[in-house]
């Protein structure tokens, strides 16, 4: 039970490091996406004048950004999985809070191993329930992201349990 609980300690950790540069990230990509699109909208409210002279190529660009517009959805994050990407964050720093009492409890032998598979057991239950929003809101897992999580963990684990 010992190396199922300290793997439930490394992997919720990832999970905390991950969800804050994956929605750090994502913030940004949305951040600069809509400034592109009021850049360009502007420009062609503002640059009239410019653009009466090329309708074609106005109406081209009018057109890219409407069609981005309605892309948006399936190309980046929207405000509601951004929430999501909080809330499982919050979840994970929480379910992280809780194995690591977990571990030291177990490892002070403040509680048996029975006990500890209980409580272990109550915990992951609580994770079923995030797994959905996870699922629906994390698409894919960038690997630059998950190799600098690793680094991240891997470091916090040798500052504070010296492994």
């Amino acid at each position: 039970m010992r190396n199922r609980i300290w793997t439930e300690l490394t992997q919720s950790k990832h999970n905390i490091e991950f969800t804050y540069i994956y929605s750090d990230q994502q913030r940004g990509v949305l951040r600069i996406f809509n400034i592109i699109i009021l850049a360009f909208s502007s420009a062609g409210i503002m640059g009239w004048k410019i653009w009466e002279n090329l309708p074609l190529f106005a109406c081209v660009v009018i057109a890219g950004i409407s069609l981005l517009r309605l892309l948006q959805p399936h190309l980046i994050m929207n405000e509601k999985q951004l929430k999501n990407l909080d809330d499982i964050h919050r979840f994970y720093v929480d379910y992280y809070n809780q194995i690591e009492k977990l571990w030291f409890d177990f490892e002070s032998n403040r509680i048996t191993e029975i006990q500890v598979t209980d409580v272990f057991f109550e915990l992951k239950q609580q994770e079923t329930e995030i797994n959905l929003i996870i699922a629906e809101t994390i698409r894919s897992k960038p690997k630059r992201i998950v190799e600098k999580c690793k680094k991240n963990s891997d470091e916090y684990f040798k500052q504070v349990f010296n492994v």
